[in-house]
Parts: structure tokens; C-alpha cells; sequence
């Protein structure tokens, strides 16, 4: 599950790097989709290199019928968790980003619309 989060710190780090600090839709999903692929290739490689459990010949059948479709729900689920990490710390970020940089461009142009006051003299 730190594939997710490396892939969101790059994300983040090149949006501070840059001029616009903004990131579209479309780079957004694309980000959780590598993350959630690249989530979903490390759980395959973490469920073929892992040893299986051995069981006695009597469980074997239970072995074979619980596990028939558990590889699939791995993949599927470690895809949909990498993707919504990702979409959720990337679309926080953003967010927050938004809030606080509106606040002092706010304030800034309030300030520019206040005239100053001559004093007579």
C-alpha cells in the first residue's frame, strides 16, 4: 500500500514545483488509475512469490474451493484501494490548496480596493 502514497508525494511535489499549482481532471484519474495499476501488478507479485499454505489432504478440497476467485478479488481489490488512495490525498491537496490560496487573493484585492485617504493640510 506505499505505492499509492509514493505515487501521490510525486504528484504533489511536481504541483509545488510548478508555476500554475494546479493539476485537470484528466491528470488526476490518470494518476490514481497508474497508482491503482501499479498497486494492483504489486499485489500480483506479492501473491506469486509468497509460498501457499499447505494443508492436510482432508482440506485440500476447502483449500481449492475457497481460493478459486480470491487471486481475482486481490487484484481487483488492491487496484479500486490504490486508486481511491491516490484520488483522495491528490483531490485533498487540491482542495486545501484552493481554500487557503483563495483566501489571501481575497484579502489582497480587498485591500487594493480600499483607497488611501489624503490628509489635508
Amino acid at each position: 500500500m506505499i505505492i499509492p502514497i509514493i505515487i501521490a508525494g510525486i504528484t504533489l511535489g511536481s504541483l509545488l514545483v510548478s508555476q500554475t499549482h494546479k493539476l485537470s481532471k484528466k491528470k488526476l484519474l490518470g494518476v490514481s488509475l497508474l497508482s491503482g495499476a501499479l498497486n494492483a501488478a504489486n499485489a500480483f507479485l506479492v501473491y506469486q512469490l509468497m509460498p501457499r499454505p499447505t494443508f492436510t489432504s482432508g482440506a485440500t478440497q476447502f483449500r481449492a474451493a475457497a481460493t478459486a476467485g480470491s487471486e481475482n478479488t486481490f487484484y481487483v481489490s488492491s487496484f479500486i484501494a490504490g486508486f481511491l488512495i491516490a484520488l483522495a490525498i491528490v483531490g485533498i491537496a487540491l482542495i486545501y490548496a484552493r481554500y487557503r490560496g483563495a483566501k489571501p487573493q481575497e484579502e489582497e484585492e480587498e485591500s487594493q480596493l480600499e483607497e488611501p485617504k489624503l490628509e489635508e493640510t
